[in-house]
């Protein structure tokens, strides 16, 4: 049975297209849509709101609604995952958030993405800081064919100061980047050379000792989690190189 994988996306006039760029990228096995509770209200316009905001979003509402629809369709349609539309009262952080962290109780071993691309800048950022919270992934759709996903950080760039021995891998890892290290062989540094370039040994022919094989393995663990420390093996050798917020994190320390 695969893992869960919970998919939140931000209700819109085109959020069926997003759903379809989305899941080509994502396969979710979970759909959650988030919808206020005023899109399925009746119309309550009035001549006083034809200049308002109030008055392009009751215009926009039938697109809305037509868009959810649509969606769910196409979920239901598809037999690959399940569909859920989320309505919750008023647009408010708390309130989204309490929301989304219900749902997370009830699939504790979830993995969490999050579509930010439709509605306010407040439900936007809302549902970004969850993915924050959460460890999930955010992305956004910018059309039909176009999905990029927004890239978070694992830790914050004071934290990663507070480590001076993982900055000093950083930065000796930075001397071999290459392309910013997008090809498969790019930016790649065997791991006793390495060890050369930290002073842990004095040539690579050198024996290394316990505690410091202890030691290594310790900050490299860290700087794989912090997604900053790409691993292979190459034969017999382990080689390292640092991924793109690797570099991002050693060109602020290079400046340093």
């Amino acid at each position: 049975m695969p893992k869960e994988h919970i998919l939140f996306i931000s209700a819109g006039a085109h959020i069926d297209e997003t759903y379809s760029i989305t899941v080509q990228n994502l396969n979710p096995t979970h759909v959650f849509v988030l919808a206020e509770n005023k899109i399925f209200e009746p119309d309550t316009i009035t001549d006083a709101d034809t200049d308002t905001k109030e008055s392009t979003f009751q215009e926009e509402k039938p697109n809305i609604q037509k868009a959810i629809k649509n969606l769910e369709s196409k979920v239901k349609t598809e037999y690959l995952r399940e569909y859920q539309l989320i309505q919750f009262p008023e647009l408010d952080q708390d309130v989204i958030r309490d929301l989304i962290i219900k749902i997370r109780n009830e699939h504790k071993d979830a993995e969490y993405s999050f579509n930010v691309t439709a509605g306010t800048a407040i439900f936007s950022t809302s549902l970004f800081l969850m993915a924050v919270w959460l460890g999930g992934r955010a992305c956004i759709t910018r059309s039909k064919f176009d999905f990029l996903e927004l890239k978070i950080p694992k830790m914050s760039v004071k934290e990663l100061e507070s480590y001076p021995d993982l900055m000093k891998i950083v930065l000796a890892l930075g001397t071999k980047i290459k392309n910013k290290n997008i090809g498969s062989d790019d930016g790649w540094m065997r791991n006793k050379e390495l060890l050369v370039k930290l002073g842990v040994i004095a040539a690579e022919r050198e024996r290394v000792k316990n505690n410091d094989k202890v030691n290594q393995t310790r900050d490299m663990d860290k700087l794989k989690a912090w997604n900053l420390v790409e691993e292979r093996k190459s034969g017999r050798e382990i080689e390292y190189r640092l991924s793109s917020d690797g570099i991002f994190a050693y060109n602020i320390f290079r400046e340093q």
